[in-house]
């Protein structure tokens, strides 16, 4: 606009310049000019009016955005400031400084000399600086100010102006603090174990740490906004729920701990109500801490403390608690007991008042040296004095207990009556005496053994003899009562000598060929009849896959068997006996059987199990008179299972029957060839004829046999036995394999006639089981063998009991037909060899010690030493001696090993470098 308006004065002033004589043009252009004039005093209002409102935008600008300026005229000297720089600094306007030193000295020393090194280096070379720096405010506190500056300066390089903006960073700085703060907080809240929460007021949950989420499975931010009741279970939610408002109403802050009822862990709860400045409840905080550890630690606390309560007042010695004045503060009830007065007739006394006269002196030394730290404890043997003016021997130990850092508290003092001890010493030497007559007794009962047995044998084989001959009733009841005596007093007298000869290490075991099944058949023999006249069902059950022919004791089998048998039919008096016999295992040529015998007796109590293996004792006294016996039996059964190599177990549920079982090795004869035979190839195809003319027990017999390969052919009359056993079968064998024979049926003549037509037409093929009435049992018994009768029931007889009887008799048939089947002889048990390898004296050494050691003690644990020492022994040494060794390992005989074992080379012969 001023370019057109100067273009158009010029062209005005040119016209007049060349027409000089027009006055018109004279005169447009005085009102040219004079339009030019007011044009410009126009446009100059304009641009001071757009000056000033530009300046108030700025100072306006600068006061919301809290930045201040000022303009240094480097070359003039002249400073600027603007009107927030003045607010800043907390001056009026009027009194700015003009000059940069006077804004310089505006500011603290240290902060006035920041500012001049930043300018100044930016005057020679930087042309910008920047800094921030704290100004004191005047009513306390601080301002903290951010200033950024910049140099102006020409196109040679001269400084002309510094304009530097300074802007108040105060509020910046406290929110930064502040959310610095804040995130510590939270940092803090986040790693704290104890779970934290935040309600409002309606109880809508704000916040909570990590702490308080993991528990719930969820994350922080999954908890906000959420209530009890989506996060709870309903009876829970709603009793957090009524608590936290309970809490809120009171407007008071509680803490308590309580069980939570899902898991049982303990928990401190602090419900805490946030209040404002008119103290008007806005939320709720809670911090929920894990005491479950402090709980448990009280708990053992308290425990602990009742143990020590518990020992220290059950004590079986005497204690007390002594001031360092020698007065009793704290004494049990066995101290009291020891001198017989009271606890509060003690309570307040010295103990020197307790001591005999001669030995307070000792005493009384021995608590100096204590005290002064010298000893840390002492015992001493002297006299106190009771109540009634006795005397008591004591063993008295007296300790120093001390605080933390090692000075004394007070002592502690326990008490022992020694009085038993020291007249025990007076009488130890005839106790050895005594107990020399004990060993003495024990070993003549071992040696007596056969000149004890022989009489009573004769006194039993005569009664038997006796009960043969035509007798009169009352003296055959007499002899039938020595008979029963005899057989009671041989088996204690037995018992008693086989526990001696343990006592002694004399008993040993015998290596032999046996049979189970005749073992077992035996056995039955000898209690089936006590078991028919209690009425028990007595059941033998031999697995079918066991050898035939094993080696070990059948002797010692026996008498465990018949003690544990004979101790189930006596405890029992309704119900069954069962005895179970089965393979569990079969390594190194040797088999491994279990044998168990169960019953439905009266049962051991758990309290009785530890008393029934002690010699002479039984579970219950009352046992005793009730059924007699002296309490060996399973002692010595014990004793021989672990001389067997096994371990005798019981179980039992009292007034529901026992179980006792064991498990020991057999060897096999032949090794390597199993000799077995299943009852399948026994029982395949077996023909039973059975003559009974009563429809039912033939019946009840059919049923038990119901699945067994047997084919049953039964006769109601004696002719028409006759008949079937005169048929052939086709295969030209025997027609039957079994005959059952009903005495009643056949009458006493048809059971003679027809068991010894048997007999005589097919031997003992065929076996025959006879069922007579009571009166005839023993006569029928007697004449058994002869007639070949295997095995005879008084009638009338359960069909499971006759069952067992048939299979004892064909297992005792097929016995005795393996036993004329030619055997070969067991071999020899190899030695055990070293392994390849240098020989090692120490190791020699070392087992051979061992050896040693178990040996002397008698233990069984010495034959698996042995085979460790054997591969000790170089290869091809000694083998003579091994083998002699091992023999008296196999038998038990611990003596005559130690005696060889003391006559074996040491390792420094076996040495391959010791050379003469």
């Amino acid at each position: 606009m001023a370019l057109g308006i100067c273009a158009c004065l010029l062209l005005v002033l040119a016209a007049a310049v060349c027409r000089p004589q027009a006055g018109s043009v004279g005169a447009l252009a005085v009102v040219f000019v004079g339009g030019l004039h007011a044009l410009r005093l126009k446009w100059r209002r304009q641009s001071e009016e757009e000056l000033r409102r530009s300046e108030e935008q700025l100072r306006i600008s600068q006061r919301i955005a809290h930045i201040g300026s000022w303009d240094w005229d480097v070359a003039g000297g002249r400073l600027d400031c603007s009107e927030e720089l003045c607010r800043i600094f907390a001056i009026p306007f009027e009194e700015a400084p003009d000059n940069f030193p006077g804004f310089l000295n505006l500011l603290p020393e240290s902060v006035r000399e920041q500012v001049s090194a930043a300018v100044e280096k930016a005057l020679f070379g930087d042309d910008t600086f920047t800094l921030e720096y704290a100004l004191p405010r005047p009513n306390g506190g601080e301002r903290y100010l951010s200033e950024v500056g910049e140099v102006f300066r020409n196109d040679a390089g001269t400084v002309l102006r510094v304009v530097s903006v300074v802007h108040d960073i105060t509020e910046r700085k406290e929110a930064e603090a502040a959310l610095f703060f804040e995130k510590r907080y939270r940092g803090l809240i986040e790693n704290l174990p104890q779970r934290i929460f935040l309600k409002d007021c309606n109880l809508v949950y704000l916040s909570c740490n990590s702490s308080f989420a993991r528990e719930l499975g969820l994350e922080p931010r999954d908890v906000f906004g959420k209530t009890d009741y989506e996060l709870f279970e309903e009876p829970l939610a709603r009793k957090r729920q009524e608590e936290d408002k309970r809490v809120m109403a009171a407007g008071a802050a509680i803490e308590r701990d309580e069980q939570r009822e899902r898991d049982g862990n303990w928990v401190s709860k602090a419900l805490i109500p946030l209040k404002d400045d008119h103290a008007r409840v806005y939320a709720l905080l809670g911090v929920l801490t894990d005491i479950t550890f402090r709980k448990k630690a009280e708990e053992q606390l308290r425990e602990s403390e009742e143990r020590f309560r518990n020992t220290f007042e059950q004590a079986a010695v005497g204690i007390c608690h002594i001031a360092l004045s020698d007065i009793l503060i704290r004494i049990n009830r066995r101290f009291c007991d020891i001198l017989g007065y009271t606890q509060e007739e003690l309570l307040g006394w010295t103990l020197e008042q307790t001591i005999h006269p001669d030995d307070r002196a000792a005493e009384q030394g021995q608590l100096s040296r204590l005290i002064n730290r010298e000893i840390d404890n002492y015992s001493i043997e002297m006299r106190q004095l009771r109540k009634d003016g006795s005397v008591v021997w004591v063993n008295l130990t007296k300790s120093l207990v001390c605080g933390a850092k090692g000075e004394p508290k007070y002592l502690i003092g326990v008490i022992e009556d020694v009085t038993a001890k020291r007249e025990a010493q007076e009488l130890r030497r005839e106790r050895d005496l005594v107990q020399a007559a004990s060993r003495a007794k024990s070993e003549f009962l071992a040696n007596m053994g056969h000149e004890i047995r022989t009489p009573m044998n004769a006194v039993m084989g005569l009664s038997r003899l006796a009960l043969k001959t035509e007798l009169m009733p009352k003296q055959r009841g007499y002899l039938e009562k020595i008979c029963s005596a005899s057989r009671t007093l041989l088996n204690i007298i037995n018992d008693i000598l086989d526990f001696s000869k343990m006592e002694a290490g004399k008993l040993e075991l015998e290596k032999t060929e046996l049979s189970l099944q005749e073992v077992l058949g035996n056995i039955s023999d000898m209690h089936h009849l006590k078991a028919q006249e209690k009425g028990i069902d007595f059941k033998m059950r031999l697995a079918p896959e066991l050898p035939r022919k094993l080696l070990g004791d059948p002797l010692r089998l026996t008498q465990v068997l018949n003690n544990l048998i004979g101790n189930a039919l006596k405890f029992t008096s309704r119900g069954e006996v069962v005895v179970a016999v089965k393979p569990v295992g079969q390594v190194d040529g040797a088999v491994q059987v279990h044998f168990c015998v169960q019953d439905t007796g009266i049962g051991i109590t758990p309290d009785q199990m530890d008393k029934i293996f002690t010699p002479f004792t039984q579970a219950d006294s009352s046992t005793t008179r009730q059924y007699g016996g002296t309490g060996l039996g399973l002692s010595i059964s014990r004793q021989l299972v672990e001389l067997m190599g096994g371990e005798l177990r019981v179980q039992s549920v009292s007034g529901a029957g026992s179980s006792f079982s064991f498990t020991v090795a057999f060897a096999i004869p032949v090794p390597g060839k199993q000799v077995s035979e299943t009852p399948g190839d026994d029982l395949r195809n077996l023909r039973l004829l059975v003559l009974d003319g009563d429809p039912v027990a033939v019946e009840g017999l059919a049923e038990m046999l119901q699945g067994l390969p047997i084919d049953l052919q039964a006769v109601p009359t004696f002719a028409a036995a006759c008949e079937a056993l005169k048929e052939q079968p086709a295969t030209g064998h025997i027609p039957f394999d079994m005959v059952v024979i009903d005495g009643v049926t056949a009458g006493e003549e048809g059971l003679e006639q027809l068991s010894r037509s048997i007999s005589s037409r097919y031997r003992s093929e065929v076996a025959v089981v006879a069922t007579v009435p009571p009166d005839q049992l023993e006569t029928v018994q007697q004449l058994g063998d002869e007639w070949g009768v295997s095995a005879v029931y008084a009638a009338p007889v359960r069909p499971s009991l006759l069952v067992d009887g048939m299979i004892r008799a064909l297992a005792r048939a097929a016995a005795r037909q393996a036993e004329r089947e030619p055997v070969a002889p067991p071999a020899a048990r190899a030695v055990p060899v070293a392994p390849d390898g240098p020989f090692q004296p120490d190791d020699f050494a070392a087992e051979r010690s061992k050896l040693e050691r178990l040996l002397a003690r008698n233990s069984l644990d010495a034959k698996r030493q042995f085979e460790k020492f054997c591969r000790q022994v170089p290869r091809g040494s000694c083998t003579k001696e091994l083998q002699a060794l091992q023999a008296c390992m196999e038998k038990l005989d611990f003596r005559k090993a130690r005696q060889l074992l003391a006559i074996f080379p040491a390792a420094q012969e076996h040495h391959p470098d010791n050379r003469e």
